[in-house]
């Protein structure tokens, strides 16, 4: 090859690389230009739930306002569920007040500052600081797993602001822009029906339960402005709801109840479910930031911030799930007491429980036919008996068919049980009264 030819193809080789050096520089300043695409969410058709490390799908109920000993004890129900699954004893929360930075900690990663603020979405300082951080919704959606929030008492989809019973400091999702002005998000922040319909009917099959569920009771059922007695009824009937459901029943799913805040650590906190190990209590300090940690291991996500990345998560909980549930149902007759009398007209009164959910509650007399009672965790039946002695049994049966039956005996009186009928009887006195007040009154009023 001649001198000039050599030269010629060198300038050439050189032009090429240069061009190409170019084309690469502005397709990659294009790429970086570009703006970020906006993610895909909800609109492809629900796929099965990603597989976790120790559950697929989870349910979190937010309660308010309690130590752990104003309800671990004190409430009956809520014991007995601490006691049968996994009970955390030291629970510190986010370890600040109100209620708000207790929710965003527990779905942000952090209260951004709002210690005692409990304002609207982007109200302020702190929760503008929230309106544009990321959260755990980001996180599941960025995986691939499915989620949504259900939310007592609230009028429509994402309301931002309070109503009745709704109050919008216990729905955090509507504090990030992402999820507030997205509409397809903002789907999956629905009210959640009555007695929690809308949640149990998507528990009733893997096609329409999310990966991530959460539920807000409204302010009396989460005891916020109603008694511990109440929000230990509600729950009593809604976890044996959500324990016996399909999805439940059939797949690794985990239940986690705790409280926003208390006044002083800790509050209570409990895990229940197949995937749960029973009679399992934990004395490590855990705090709100512990759950995202929990979910963020199990499900191989990201943290939020340096909180939840330095949260200690509470896998020591779960177990590998047993095959069946084999555990029998516990049952008592409260009234009346073994060996004792009682008028031949009655009321039987008994409670029981359950580690997933009691199915049925029947009594007997004298090894007679099975009658059903009233209730579940509690329950009543109207018995009239024969003057003199009897036995009488109480049967609970669970939804895996386990049983426990309990006896006492007792001698029946001729008479009728008063206390069966005392708000019929407080009703009476009550009109008597007003009617003797009436008549007094226009006694008075007769001219003499």
């Amino acid at each position: 090859m001649s001198k000039e030819a050599r030269g010629h193809r060198s300038r050439s080789a050189l032009l090429t690389a240069v061009l190409a050096m170019m084309v690469s520089a502005a397709v990659l300043t294009a790429a970086l230009s570009e703006p970020a695409r906006p993610l895909l969410v909800q609109i492809m058709p629900r796929a099965p739930a990603s597989t976790g490390t120790n559950f697929d799908y989870l349910v979190i109920i937010l309660m308010e306002n309690k130590n752990l000993d104003e309800v671990y004890g004190p409430a009956p129900y809520m014991t007995q569920l601490a006691d049968a699954w996994g009970l955390a004893q030291d629970d510190h929360y986010c370890n600040v007040n109100p209620s708000l930075p207790n929710y965003l900690c527990l779905t942000g990663g952090s209260d951004f500052g709002c210690s005692g603020y409990d304002g609207a979405p982007n109200s302020n300082g702190c929760t503008s600081a929230a309106w544009a951080a990321p959260n755990i919704v980001d996180r599941l959606v960025d995986a691939g797993l499915t989620w949504k929030a259900y939310m007592e008492d609230m009028p429509s989809n994402c309301y931002g602001s309070d109503s009745g019973d709704y109050a919008v400091r216990h729905n955090p999702f509507v504090y990030y822009s992402d999820i507030a002005l997205n509409t397809s998000r903002c789907d999956q922040v629905v009210p959640a029906g009555s007695s929690d319909s809308a949640l149990i009917n998507d528990l009733a099959s893997t096609s329409t339960a999310s990966n991530y569920m959460w539920l807000t009771p409204n302010k009396c059922n989460d005891i916020h402005s109603c008694p511990v007695e109440t929000g230990d009824a509600y729950l009593a009937d809604l976890v044996q709801r959500i324990l016996s459901s399909p999805v439940f029943t059939d797949q690794r799913a985990a239940l986690y109840i705790t409280f926003d805040e208390g006044y002083g650590p800790p509050v209570y906190t409990a895990w229940a479910g197949r995937v749960v190990k029973p009679q399992f209590t934990s004395s490590v300090a855990y705090n709100h930031f512990s759950l995202l940690a929990t979910v963020e291991s199990n499900w191989n996500l990201q943290p939020l911030t340096s909180n939840d990345l330095g949260a200690t998560a509470m896998t020591e909980f779960f177990q590998t799930p047993p095959a069946s549930d084999t555990v029998p149902p516990t049952i008592t007759i409260d009234f009346p007491s073994n060996h004792s009398s009682a008028a031949s007209t009655l009321t039987v009164r008994g409670s029981a429980f359950d580690n997933i959910a009691i199915r049925t509650i029947e009594l007997r007399v004298d090894g007679g036919p099975w009658m059903p009672a009233s209730g579940t965790t509690s329950w009543t039946a109207s018995l009239s008996l024969a003057v003199g002695n009897h036995t009488i049994d109480a049967r609970a049966t669970d939804f895996a068919g386990n049983q426990k039956t309990v006896d006492i005996s007792m001698t029946a009186q001729a008479g009728i049980d008063l206390v069966a009928f005392l708000p019929e009887i407080a009703a009476a006195v009550v009109v008597a009264v007003v009617i003797v007040a009436v008549l007094i009154r226009r006694r008075r009023k007769k001219p003499t």
